[in-house]
Parts: C-alpha cells; structure tokens; sequence
C-alpha cells in the first residue's frame, strides 16, 4: 500500500513509501500507471516482468559458472519455487530485488574471470540496483569486491569501478533528496524508522530471543522458496568430496553469506528478503542434484539415463513446488481451542511464514480486503464513521495503510495496543508516520460511530460497553461501537466527541410572519 499511496505523493516522512525510499521502483510503477491507471495492476506487472527477466538471468549465470543442464534445471526449479512465483505476483520489489541481484552477480562472475568491463557493468548495475532497493548496496557490495578484487588483481579498475558506482548511485539519490524535500528530511525519516523498526530487531538492540527467532524465520522461509530441492543439501557433502570446493562455489558463497548475516542479526520483515540470494541456493544445488543423478545414472546400461533420470527428477521438483503453490491453502485460525504455547506458535508460524505464500492466500488476502471495503462502505457513510486499526493486535493484520488507500473519505486511527507504548497515528492528522504520543482522541460532532478495521479482537483488549460485532465474509468481523455524549474509554484511549452546536434560544423561537 505505501508503493501505491506513493503514486500520488512521494513523500518519505509519510513512508509513502517507507526509507530508504526505493525511488526508481516508484518511479518505473508512475510509468506502468500512466498506461494501466491502476496502481496494484501497475506494480504487479513490474514483478511479472521483473521475475521473468529473472528466470532468464539465472539460466545464463548457472551457464557461465557450470554448465547448460545446470542451467536448465536451476531456471526450471527456480520459476516454480513458491516463493518466487508468490513474490512474481504481488506488487511488492522483491522480485526486482532478485532480478539486479542477479545481473550484479551474472557480471560479477565474468569480472572473477578477469573481465574489466565486466567488473565496470557490475559497478554500474549495482549502483541502479540500489534504487530500487537500497539495502542491495550493503548486501552485494562485499560480492563486487570480491570479484574485483580476486579476479582482476588492478586497483586502478577498483577505484574505476568505484567511480562509476558513485556516478551510478547519484543518478537517482540526487533525485529522492531533492522529492523529500533535502537531506535533512530523509535523514530524519531514515533514523525514526531505524530506531522503530530495525534496530528492536537487531543484536546490538534487541533481545537475543529476537535473534533466534529471525533465524527461525528465515530458515523457514528459504525451506519453502527451495521446496523438495532443499533435500539435495544432503549430497552437498558427497559433492564436494567428488568434486571439490572451486571459485564457483567459493562465488555463490560469497553471494549468499553477507545478506545472511544481515537478516539474522540485524532485521528480516518478511519473506521476500530470501530472494536476495535465492538465486545462488538454486544454482547450487541445482548443480548439487544434476551431479548426483548423473552419477547414479552412470551405473545403468543405457546411454541416455542421465539425460533421462535428470529430467524426470528435476520434473517431478517441478510438479511438487507447481502443486504446493497452486492448491495448499491455509487452515482458519482457531483462537478457541486450548492449546500449550510452543504448538500454538508452530501453528502460527506454519500460517504466517509457509502457507501464506501460496496462491490461495494470495486470493483470500484479496476477498478479505474487500470484504472489509464493501462491508465498511455499504454500512457506514464516511463522514459519520472514524476507522480504527491496532498495531501490537496478535490477532489481527495491521490495516492502517490498506484503510488510507482503498476508504480515502474515511478517517483512519492506529492505536498502539497489546503491551506497545500507548499513542496513534491518524490519516488526517499525521504529516509523518510517527507515532503521537497522545491518549486522548478529539472526534468531531458529526461522527456517530468508531469501526474497527481488524481480523479479529485481541484477547488482551477489554471491549468497551455496546460494542458491536458484525460477521462479514471470510471468517472476519466488523466490531462497531456507538458514540453518545460521553466519552468512551478504550485500553489507554479516550476517545471525546465535540458537541454539536446549540442553536442560538432566539433563532429556534423565531417564527416567520
């Protein structure tokens, strides 16, 4: 939703879209909206394409490191990982993340050869490849070096290649400062989201509790982009005794750990930052199972086995991971239930970071949001109905930015619940994304009811008196609270409501003669 709120105004202190501000991928999404004049359409497009493009970048990269049925198996196995194909559909950078990623490392890989004007076009990829996703910077900057580094063995091409990555980075950073309105500004926005968001989640800032369980997620979530294929990590010991560890591995490598180590020790959001190295996982043990069944094959009398047992093998991959993507749905939540606390978490984890990225969730996501929308719209006039949504709600999704962009003409609250420091965000009345640390909520005289846009209540909240719970579609409620004269108390809230005028004594008596 902030991609699309940033269709209208790029504003970053209003995370629209969130720093660091991902400027050329707004930028391509006002082009494709120009045409389709649909933000959501627009931007599924871009990762339509961009997961495309991919598919075509790895077959060439596997090819350049190994060999075309490496090649082969790693783009086939690669386009129908659910991950990446769930990521190729929705309009989130991910998969333009996976594409430069990519063509970062395709380049870099000839730059390891001794190609100079490979290390230069790395360079140059890397800098545009931070525009549309600046953390690509941090993780792949390690890998060009590298690559630079060993392969060209000239401190002139570093310093060259250097050059031409600032040059690279300038053509849009100059643009994104001077849109938000001067450094100052984008500093400010960087640093509130640095210290809400990521620095909570980081080793030097968080618990260690938090670590281990960004690891968790993470190995999760690269266990359901690789599927079936994970199991050929168990040969990788067998491969390199074979075959030994070479550059090539040594490269993948290389890709792989640095962003690692940062999802796990400073901040993992969600899924999608798997597809940073998903690529490199794919391309090696795509190598990994290519070897093993060519081996296996080499002990059968007939001289096509290998070709055959591969594509059979890489086949069947295929069917499980297109299966798995297509008809695995998820399960209703059953808050009621008693259930210890670990299966509970396991339960909400198998939802939250496997079955959720699937093409069923992805349209229920879908029916969800407009059942809210539809529900909301049809029961409530706008400007009679303020919006409230809940942030630290265990039960529910964060719909603060969906209620901005799909009800404009209503207003719109996030509280800060569920043990969170108390304070709100409102639609109308933030010019930031920060948080007003403020417990009382002026309402105008004309609002007559306070809507909660939430999946369902949480259980650590008391419910007001005269609440009202209306099932809509998809196991969802609308909870609807009438406002009379006094004020309504709510977790640390108080909600007050102006009064409306009074009509002066004279003017009601006045008649007409």
């Amino acid at each position: 939703m902030q991609f699309a709120l940033a269709l209208q105004e790029y504003d970053l202190l209003k995370h629209q879209p969130h720093p660091p501000g991902y400027i050329l991928y707004v930028v391509l999404g006002r082009l494709v909206n120009a045409w389709l004049h649909d933000p959501t359409a627009s931007y599924v497009a871009l990762a339509v394409a961009f997961s495309g493009l991919t598919t075509f970048v790895v077959y060439y990269l596997a090819r350049a490191v190994y060999d075309r049925t490496t090649a082969l198996a790693a783009a086939a196995l690669l386009v129908v990982s659910p991950l990446f194909w769930f990521y190729g559909s929705v309009g989130l950078t991910y998969a333009g993340e996976a594409l430069f990623a990519s063509t970062v490392a395709y380049f870099g890989f000839r730059a390891l050869n001794g190609s100079r004007s490979d290390a230069y076009l790395a360079a140059w990829y890397l800098g545009i490849a931070g525009g549309m996703r600046q953390s690509l910077l941090v993780l792949l900057f390690p890998l060009w070096l590298g690559c630079v580094v060993v392969g060209v063995r000239r401190m002139r091409v570093v310093l060259i290649g250097l050059a031409i990555l600032t040059a690279s980075v300038l053509t849009w950073f100059l643009p994104m400062i001077w849109l938000t309105g001067g450094l100052e500004r984008y500093i400010a926005a960087s640093v509130e989201l640095a210290e809400s968001v990521v620095k909570p989640t980081s080793i030097v800032g968080g618990p260690f509790e938090v670590t281990l369980r960004m690891s968790r997620y993470l190995l999760e979530s690269v266990l359901v982009a690789l599927g079936p294929l994970a199991a050929a990590s168990l040969l990788a010991i067998w491969y390199v005794r074979r075959w030994g560890w070479t550059f090539r591995e040594w490269f993948l490598l290389g890709w792989t750990i640095p962003p690692v180590l940062v999802y796990t020790l400073v901040h993992f959001g969600q899924a999608g930052y798997v597809l940073t190295f998903l690529p490199a996982l794919v391309i090696f043990l795509s190598r990994v199972l290519v070897s093993a069944l060519g081996h296996a094959a080499d002990s059968l009398p007939y001289p096509r086995a290998r070709v055959a047992l591969t594509a059979a093998v890489v086949m069947l991959v295929v069917l499980v991971n297109g299966s798995f993507f297509v008809s695995a749905r998820p399960a209703p939540r059953d808050f009621d239930t008693p259930r210890s606390p670990w299966v509970r978490q396991a339960q909400d984890e198998v939802f939250d970071w496997i079955f959720s990225r699937t093409a069923a969730a992805l349209r229920e996501h879908e029916d969800v949001v407009s059942g809210f929308v539809d529900s909301i719209r049809g029961l409530y006039p706008g400007e009679s109905t303020v919006l409230i949504t809940e942030q630290g709600n265990s039960r529910s999704y964060p719909w603060f930015r969906h209620a901005m962009f799909y009800l404009p003409e209503y207003a719109v609250y996030e509280l800060q619940v569920g043990g969170l420091v108390p304070g709100f965000r409102a639609s109308r009345l933030s010019s930031t994304m920060s948080t007003i640390p403020e417990v009382e909520i002026d309402l105008p005289s004309t609002v007559e009811q306070l809507v909660w846009f939430v999946d369902h209540w949480s259980p650590t909240t008391v419910r007001p008196d005269g609440l009202v719970e209306i099932e809509i579609p998809h196991g969802r409620y609308l909870y609807v609270l009438p406002l009379g004269k006094k004020a309504i108390d709510y977790e640390d809230y108080t909600f007050v409501r102006a009064q409306p005028p009074r009509r002066a004594v004279g003017a009601a008596r006045a008649r007409p003669r």
